[in-house]
This record gives structure tokens, C-alpha cells and sequence, in this order.
């Protein structure tokens, strides 16, 4: 590895929005540093406000006052991360959607135009541009065949800018078929978040627990039956509660709010924005049962199981990592009781195969970033 030189590179990313994004870049920048060394400067991107790509702008979370500023001040005014990066990376996350029903789709996100089109085509393409651990978000029983033309046009020209893609879930594979290319699908790189901060498994404390109305943020026009999930949830955490320890790990302020409402002396993790902390915390978890996908997926960098519960397709990145999981609608609180004594037995032996499925997950990640 050659550390006589410092290479920058941006980051598309969120910032204090979504630590489960957090848990994704800090992941591929163990990676990234693994295969180019200590001689990297990362500079973050908020998404959702394109503007923080100048440097000096990266207080604006408004994604209107960035759009309004980015129209109005010319881009060669000010210094910009994408126009001084030797390389370019796209954090994770949701890439691939088309929802007609809200007429929500990817190919009108709100980085691809700034970021992509006008700064890196237009002043800086002769770096690489990675799309690292690329997933989709459709219904939980999509077939990946709801995509219109545009949203197929945009996938097809990301692919084709991108010096690598690597995807994180079957469907996100299915979806690039249908447009003729194809990505290898690699467990997500949030799995190696805690080698980036060097942490440990510190024990066995208390079963982890995670909360979301429905299972998920949104319901994309299915019939999600709300009000089952949370009489079936309750039911069995009253039970769970009587025999372990349990927390709630609530990832924003309205999953405390919702755990509050149904029990007020409720034990609840939350530390707004602090993704380490929730690493830590994470860290002397027994195993989980879960609606957010990337603290199973915390959990699981310490070999230890979860199940995860939700209703769109990023659920389908468990079996990626050996984990089980079920749409929202089909749970009831007997299996959750079943799920429960599997996950206490050890899930299969979860802790050595986890540690097969990371290390061929690694190795599949410096085979593809072995262009660097």
C-alpha cells in the first residue's frame, strides 16, 4: 500500500441525519483504507443538501436554500468536494426505487443532478466514482419489474459512470439485470463499522429491541395492518420483559415516542446523532429483534443474531449476513416467541457463521476495489 501521498475522497452521504448511514460510510472507510492505507482524506456530503459540497456550506440542511444557492452562486466560485476529489464515493443507502402510486423515483433524487451530472461529468470525471453497497427500497414482494423508463435510464447511466458497484441486496441484483448490467451483491459495509473505530464485543447485558410503526418509515401503498403489529409486538415484549433485560434502541425522537406510549418506565437507548454511541451500545447487546435493518446489522458485526422485522425490500439484506427475517404483516406474537428461543440458543451457531460470511464478504470487497 502506497502512503507517500494523500488522496482526497468525497463521500455522498448523510450527516447527523441517519446513523444507519453513519454505520455505512464508517464501514467503507475501513474498507477503502484497507486496500489504499492510512493516506486518505474523507470529506462528507449531506445528500440531502447538495450545497454542503462547497466547503464552507455544510451548516445548510435545507435542501431548498441549497438548491436556491446552488443555482445562484456559479460552482467555480467556491471550493467544492467533488471538484477537488481524486476519488468519489456513493455511501450506500437506497439508490434503486420507483414508486408510481406517490410518484417517487430515484432518477429525481436530489444529489444525482448536482453532485453527479454538474460537478463530477461536467469538472471532474476523470476520477473514479464508486457506488458502494447500493440498495433498493420497493415493496417487501417486489420483483424489481416496476421501473419506468427514466428511473431504468438513470440506473443504467449510474452503472456506466461508476468505475465499481457493489450492491447489498438480491432485488437491487435483479433491478440492474433488467436493464442489462450486472454488480456483485456483497454483505452491506456497515458490518465493518466497528473495525473502522476499533471496537469489541463487550458482553452480554440485555436484549436489544427496536421499534417502528408499521416496521418500517413508509408503507409504499401496501396494506400494512399497523394496528396487528403493535397489539402482537406489545404482547410480547410485556413477556420479554419479565424474563431478560430489555432496551430499546430508538434510533430518532418519534421511536422513543412510540416505545413511551405503550410503556412509560420503558428502558430506552437514544443518543441523537451519535452514531459511536450507538456502536458502543450495540456492542453488549445479547442479540436483537428489530425494524431498523442497520442495527441488526450493528449487532451482527459482533456476531451476535437479530431478527428484523419490516415491509420494503431492505429487509432482504438479512439473508446477506445469515439472518432471518419476516414481513411485517405475517408476524404474530407466537412467532416472535419462537424467533426469540432461537436467537437465545445461539441462532444456529449465528457467532461462527457470521465469521465465515464477513471474512468472504471482505475478500469480495478488496477483489472489487483491487482497481484502485
Amino acid at each position: 500500500m502506497d502512503n507517500t501521498y494523500t488522496q482526497k475522497i468525497a463521500i455522498i452521504t448523510t450527516v447527523k441525519h441517519n446513523i444507519g448511514d453513519d454505520f455505512v460510510r464508517e464501514g467503507i472507510k475501513y474498507l477503502i483504507k484497507q486496500k489504499l492505507g492510512n493516506g486518505v482524506i474523507f470529506s462528507n456530503i449531506h445528500k440531502h443538501s447538495p450545497i454542503t459540497t462547497r466547503n464552507g456550506f455544510e451548516m445548510i440542511k435545507s435542501r431548498r436554500v441549497s438548491d436556491l444557492l446552488d443555482k445562484m452562486i456559479p460552482i467555480k466560485w467556491t471550493t467544492d468536494k467533488i471538484l477537488e476529489a481524486d476519488m468519489i464515493i456513493q455511501s450506500g443507502a437506497p439508490v434503486y426505487w420507483c414508486h408510481k402510486l406517490n410518484e417517487s423515483h430515484c432518477c429525481n433524487n436530489e444529489w444525482y443532478k448536482p453532485l453527479i451530472k454538474d460537478r463530477f461529468i461536467k469538472y471532474n470525471s476523470n476520477v473514479k466514482l464508486l457506488n458502494l453497497s447500493a440498495g433498493s427500497c420497493q415493496k417487501y414482494h417486489s420483483e424489481g419489474d416496476e421501473f419506468c423508463e427514466k428511473c431504468n435510464n438513470y440506473i443504467k447511466e449510474f452503472y456506466e459512470l461508476s468505475s465499481i458497484t457493489t450492491l447489498r441486496d438480491s432485488l437491487a441484483e435483479k433491478i440492474l439485470s433488467n436493464v442489462g448490467v450486472k454488480a456483485p451483491v456483497i454483505p452491506c459495509s456497515s458490518i465493518f463499522a466497528i473495525d473502522e473505530h476499533n471496537l469489541k464485543d463487550m458482553g452480554a447485558d440485555y436484549v436489544v429491541l427496536n421499534y417502528m410503526k408499521g416496521g418500517a418509515h413508509y408503507t409504499f401503498g401496501q396494506d400494512i395492518d399497523v394496528e396487528k403489529w403493535e397489539r402482537e409486538f406489545k404482547n410480547f415484549y410485556f413477556e420479554l420483559k419479565d424474563n431478560e433485560r430489555v432496551i430499546f434502541a430508538c434510533h430518532n425522537k418519534k421511536e422513543v415516542d412510540l416505545v413511551l406510549a405503550f410503556d412509560s418506565e420503558a428502558e430506552i437507548f437514544y443518543e441523537k446523532d451519535d452514531y459511536l454511541a450507538y456502536m458502543k451500545f450495540y456492542s453488549k447487546a445479547k442479540f436483537g429483534i428489530m425494524n431498523r435493518i442497520h442495527g441488526a446489522f450493528l449487532i451482527a458485526s459482533y456476531a451476535k443474531p437479530s431478527l428484523i422485522i419490516g415491509n420494503d425490500s431492505r429487509v432482504s439484506m438479512a439473508k446477506e449476513i445469515g439472518l432471518r427475517s419476516y414481513f411485517v404483516n405475517d408476524v404474530t406474537y407466537e412467532i416472535l416467541m419462537k424467533e426469540y428461543q432461537y436467537l437465545k440458543s445461539g441462532a444456529d451457531n449465528y457467532k461462527d457463521r457470521f465469521k465465515i460470511i464477513k471474512e468472504k464478504a471482505f475478500k469480495n470487497y478488496m477483489k472489487e476495489l483491487s482497481t484502485l
